[in-house]
């Protein structure tokens, strides 16, 4: 069991990428469960807070798993910095925080350049910044695109993400697939389920509340015929000023990946 790919299924409220949006974006906490199968692993909070400037945004995601398996994986911190310029979502910074045993090798941070189109990781290596690309954590707020102002019945849509991960590019294919009424520890809802599309040896779904300002309730990951892993929504979302949680340490230089 790969549990690193669980903590990184980070969720986000749906946010409709347009500045009219951005004005009115309220800060916000939200608890899930973690879960492999139908086992319950841990614990996991998404904050949502105001940037520095206008149209700006912080979004930090921390797993927390239980005591049974916190020594081998420890906690996870993510945090994404954006800003949503001309309708697009424009990150600034990223950092990704493990604990645990081998968390050295996995922990990294990046800074978006606008004015060079540059990437630069915290090693100092940088590499060219894709048109339009986001970070691994930005990708529900790409994909909730495809649901917005829709309705029931729901309709098809696609949509290609590009994503710069520690040292690669990535790009997913995204689908709306169907209407879906599911039951998570929040409660029963009726929602829309989007999947990724493009990659044949792993499935990534979640499923987006309407009723609920399109929050994403639930998400799976599951890779051929192993035991989904994922995150449910444990409680409805606390929309207030979110605290920030104490910062994490950052990354320290490591040797280039092979």
């Amino acid at each position: 069991m790969r549990l690193p790919l669980l903590f990184r299924a980070s969720l986000l409220l749906a946010l409709l990428t347009s500045n009219a949006w951005a004005q009115g974006l309220t800060p916000y906490v939200a608890d899930y469960e973690l879960f492999r199968g139908g086992t319950r692993l841990g614990h996991a909070q998404v904050r949502l807070q105001d940037g520095e400037q206008p149209d700006c945004f912080t979004y930090s995601y921390i797993a927390r798993p239980s005591w049974l398996f916190r020594w081998a994986t420890g906690s996870i911190t993510e945090s994404s910095q954006f800003c949503v310029q001309d309708k697009r979502l424009l990150p600034s910074r990223y950092r990704y925080h493990r604990s645990g045993i081998g968390a050295d090798k996995e922990n990294f941070s990046l800074d978006f350049d606008a004015e060079r189109r540059l990437v630069t990781d915290h090693q100092g290596v940088e590499r060219d910044w894709p048109p339009g690309a986001v970070d691994r954590l930005m990708v529900q707020l790409e994909a909730l695109r495809l649901v917005e102002g829709m309705g029931f019945p729901v309709q098809e849509r696609r949509l290609n993400v590009t994503i710069v991960d520690d040292d690669r590019i990535k790009d997913y294919t995204l689908a709306v697939i169907k209407a879906e009424t599911i039951k998570v520890p929040a409660g029963e809802f009726e929602t829309i389920r989007v999947e990724r599309i493009n990659d044949p040896n792993k499935t990534t779904r979640f499923w987006v509340a309407p009723a609920l300002n399109n929050l994403i309730v639930k998400v799976e990951q599951q890779r051929k015929n192993d035991p989904a892993i994922g995150i449910a929504l444990q409680s409805r979302p606390d929309i207030k000023a979110a605290t920030p949680e104490p910062a994490a340490a950052e990354p320290a230089p490591t040797a280039p990946r092979p």
